[in-house]
């Protein structure tokens, strides 16, 4: 038998029209990444530093072997600095742009919404990063797209004048 998920949208069911996605709360707020974009998800753990890198990105994750930045979306989305916790978890993407994690306060849950019941995020409300917003039940939800999402610029390389090596 299937069990329902969370935060599923009123209407939502298991027809084509239905779009998924992974939920996870970021201090107050919920934040959403299609579930087509998502590989995995797993506990934090110490990412190693990038000195001298974007603000963007919170260091740097060794996934055997394949070496993909942290984002920090905290700063990316103008919220308060927090430290990772063992009760935190990251969201491994894949897409155009390459691997990334996001980190997420607890567990993301899994969302089923009607396509109809997705929002446009005017440019006004959801500036360059938020896409899209699901009308929940109990509040929105901000849906972007991790390839859009920074780093757009290039880390100056660690101890060389200027950025050469």
């Amino acid at each position: 038998m299937q069990q329902p998920h969370k935060y599923t949208v009123s209407g939502a069911g298991t027809a084509p029209e239905t779009a998924y996605f992974l939920v996870f709360p970021l201090d107050d707020r919920r934040y959403a990444v299609g579930l087509e974009s998502v590989e995995r998800v797993l506990r934090a753990f110490a990412p190693a530093p990038l000195p001298k890198g974007p603000a963007s990105v919170s260091g740097l994750l060794d996934l055997h072997g394949k070496v993909m930045p942290l984002l920090d979306l905290r700063h990316i989305f103008g919220l308060r600095e927090k430290e990772l916790t063992p009760r935190d978890y990251f969201i491994i993407t894949s897409g155009p742009a390459g691997g990334r994690a996001l980190p997420a306060d607890s567990a993301p849950v899994l969302a089923g919404c009607r396509r109809d019941e997705l929002l446009p995020a005017g440019a006004g409300v959801g500036g360059k990063y938020v896409q899209r917003v699901i009308k929940a039940r109990d509040g929105l939800i901000l849906v972007f797209d991790p390839a859009r999402l920074p780093p757009n610029e290039e880390p100056e390389r660690a101890g060389a004048p200027g950025g050469q090596p």
